[in-house]
C-alpha cells in the first residue's frame, strides 16, 4: 500500500503523511484530525503588527507613550489659544491707529480727556494756591482778607456777597451787594470794614480768563479785553434780562456806564474803555460787529 501524503501547513508543499518537516520550508508539521477531502490552506496566524483596539490589551509602555503624547497636545493646544489671545489683545489696542497714525480708540480718547481734565484741574489749584482766595463767610478787611478785585471762577445758585461798612448787621452798613446764579466779580476797598459770602463758593485774585471763546458768552460778570472783546453784541432774548456796562467792579452806582432790563432779544455795544459787562437771565451774547 503506498504511504498517504498530506500537505505542508505552512507552505503548502505535499509531503508524506508521517513526515514531522516539511522538506521544501523545514516548518515542523502536526498531526491533524481527519477533516474532509479538500484543498488546505496555509494555517491562519493573527498580524502581531496591529495595536489592538482596546487600550487594556496593550502594554503598559505604548500606554504610557500614549498618555504623554495626548498631554503634549493638550499643552501645545493651550499654549496657542493664550497666544492667540495676547496677539487679539495687542491688535486691538495698537490696530486702530491707521497708516497715518491719527485715530484712536474710544477708550484712548475718554483716557486722554480725562488726563487733560485732571492737568486743568491741577493748574487751577496751583494758580489758585498761588494767588490770594477765600471761602464763604464774614471776613475782616486788611486782616482776614486784603483789599483788591475777586472774582469766582464758575457760577453758584444763590450766591449773595456784599461789602460792608460794618458788623453791626443794619442795611445802613451794606455799601454794596447782589445776587447771583453766575461767575460774580466784586472789587473790595481799603475803606471796607468787611465783606460777606454766602453760597458763592470761592473768590480768587486770579482774574484770568474764565471763557474759552472772547466773542460767545453766557451770563456773568466779565473783564473787557481779558474775557471778551470790545464791539457790538447781540443776546438770544430771556424774560427778565438785565444787563450793564461798567467802569469798575465795587458795585456802586457810579460803577455804571449804561444799563438796562428787558424781556426781548438785545443788542449793546461794549466800548474799549469800558472796563467790564454784567448780564443776568439774558441767554447767550454773540458779537455781531
Amino acid at each position: 500500500m503506498s504511504e498517504g501524503r498530506r500537505f505542508c501547513e505552512y507552505c503548502g508543499t505535499a509531503i508524506r503523511e508521517t513526515a514531522n518537516f516539511c522538506p521544501n520550508c523545514g516548518a515542523a508539521q502536526h498531526p491533524e484530525p481527519e477533516a474532509p477531502a479538500g484543498p488546505l490552506s496555509p494555517a491562519y496566524e493573527p498580524d502581531r503588527t496591529q495595536a489592538s483596539s482596546d487600550p487594556g490589551d496593550r502594554p503598559p509602555q505604548e500606554q504610557s507613550h500614549d498618555s504623554n503624547l495626548m498631554r503634549n497636545i493638550i499643552v501645545v493646544l493651550v499654549l496657542l489659544i493664550v497666544l492667540l489671545i495676547l496677539i487679539s489683545r495687542c491688535g486691538s489696542g495698537g490696530g486702530s491707529k491707521g497708516g497715518g497714525g491719527g485715530s484712536t480708540t474710544a477708550s484712548e480718547d475718554t483716557t486722554q480727556e480725562q488726563a487733560k481734565g485732571q492737568e486743568k484741574k491741577r493748574q487751577e489749584k496751583a494758580t489758585e494756591d498761588s494767588n490770594p482766595h477765600f471761602s464763604d463767610g464774614t471776613h475782616r478787611v486788611g486782616e482776614d482778607i486784603q483789599p483788591g478785585t475777586y472774582r469766582t471762577r464758575e457760577g453758584s445758585s444763590g450766591c449773595y456777597y456784599a461789602r460792608l461798612s460794618d458788623f453791626g448787621g443794619g442795611l445802613e452798613e451794606i455799601l454794596a451787594n447782589d445776587n447771583t446764579n453766575d461767575p460774580a466779580i466784586v472789587t473790595v476797598e481799603p475803606t471796607d470794614a468787611g465783606f460777606q459770602s454766602n453760597r458763592c463758593g470761592t473768590w480768587t485774585q486770579d482774574l484770568s480768563p474764565i471763557i474759552d471763546s472772547t466773542t460767545s458768552f453766557e451770563d456773568g460778570a466779565y473783564f473787557v479785553g481779558t474775557d471778551i472783546e470790545p464791539g457790538t453784541y447781540r443776546s438770544s432774548g430771556s424774560s427778565g434780562c438785565y444787563y450793564a456796562r461798567l467802569s469798575g467792579f465795587n458795585g456802586g452806582l457810579e460803577n455804571i456806564i449804561a444799563n438796562e432790563n428787558t424781556n426781548t432779544p438785545a443788542v449793546v455795544t461794549i466800548a474799549p474803555t469800558d472796563v467790564g459787562f454784567e448780564s443776568h437771565r439774558c441767554g447767550t451774547w454773540t458779537r455781531i460787529e
